[in-house]
């Protein structure tokens, strides 16, 4: 397992984007080449899900089943004139035919596009206004059956801010930690990369709980890819 650290762009125009998406692509098969090493990778902000997934997908020869952890669903078809941008990567994913089940827990903004987009793609959309029922199954989730694993991405912004303040699209009303600890353990299934994403330091507090909130986070991700 190697941990690859991706950080935001600077610019986003058409081209530009294009060619990142291809180099982010070419260098996790690179890393992939060396087995039995996994990605685990570090944003920056969502829209790096897309090139990861892309390339895990196309290297390990077909599709995976997505854990996606998130306040939002990032599955607009365009955002601020991006395709690429990080509220579209699962939308770019899904259009690729790299997942085959895509499961969204912790959604708490979420617009009519996005239930759209989730039907439109066959997704699994849990909403925290109904965590309290679902939070059994999804405690207990089996994923990557007929598929080539698992790949998870944890956007930090899936914990309330009570636990994780310092991220850069802050919506009440989150998982505890522990409930996002509790879906990791157990979810059974072969976790071949993963992401953690949207982590601020900007916006952390003065005694870094964010920091090492999402720490822990790659810190169980790591345990759970070893495995």
């Amino acid at each position: 397992m190697l941990v690859m650290s991706l950080f935001k762009r600077s610019v986003d125009c058409g081209v530009e984007d294009d060619r990142l998406m291809h180099v982010i692509s070419e260098s996790v098969k690179t890393v992939m080449e060396e087995e039995p090493l996994r990605p685990l990778v570090l944003g920056g902000d969502h829209s790096i899900s897309y090139p990861v997934v892309r390339a895990v997908s196309e290297k390990l020869g077909g599709p995976v089943d997505i854990l996606h952890l998130d306040a939002h669903p990032d599955i607009y078809d365009c955002f601020e004139g991006n395709t690429y941008s990080h509220a579209s990567s699962f939308a770019r994913i899904m259009e690729g035919g790299y997942a085959r089940r895509l499961l969204q827990v912790g959604l708490r903004s979420i617009t009519k596009e996005g239930r759209d987009q989730g039907k439109r793609f066959g997704m699994e959309q849990y909403e925290m206004r109904t965590f309290s029922k679902d939070c059994e199954k999804l405690e207990n989730l089996k994923l990557g059956e007929g598929v080539k694993g698992v790949y998870v991405s944890v956007d930090v912004d899936c914990l309330d801010p009570a636990f994780a303040p310092g991220v850069s699209h802050i919506e009440p009303g989150g998982l505890s930690f522990r409930d996002v600890l509790n879906i990791l353990q157990n979810l059974q299934g072969d976790v071949v990369a993963a992401d953690v994403v949207e982590f601020n330091p900007q916006r952390n507090t003065v005694d870094g709980m964010t920091a090492m909130v999402a720490a822990k986070l790659v810190r169980e991700l790591t345990a759970k890819i070893s495995k």
